[in-house]
């Protein structure tokens, strides 16, 4: 399993604002068996690799439309293969230290 951050970026919307297309990138999530979390400036996706980049990229792709014609999409791949890694997982395991600083 893997945990992914994606981060895509349209060029040439017109004016500051991402939200309708960043929410036609995430309709691809809806069908796809990944848990995800939005976050401000991205999007974290845990599940299989494979999975996870067909994903990725049918959210790039979702993007472009008779207005948008060039689409930047980063991709942050953790993969970790010593041991079962999940969002919430990785969440917790800094909480927990934070708090054992206290």
């Amino acid at each position: 399993m893997v945990v992914v951050e994606v981060t895509i970026i349209p060029i040439g919307t017109g004016g500051p604002s991402l939200s309708k297309y960043i929410s036609k990138a995430l309709e691809k999530l809806e069908d796809a068996d990944v848990k995800y979390e939005l976050t401000s400036s991205g999007t974290i996706i845990e599940g299989d690799l494979d999975e996870v980049l067909e994903v990725a990229k049918r959210m790039h792709e979702n993007v472009f439309d008779q207005e948008i014609s060039r689409v930047v999409t980063y991709l942050q791949i953790d993969d970790r293969r010593d041991k079962s890694m999940t969002i919430q997982g990785k969440k917790e395991s800094v909480e927990k230290r934070m708090k054992d600083r206290s």
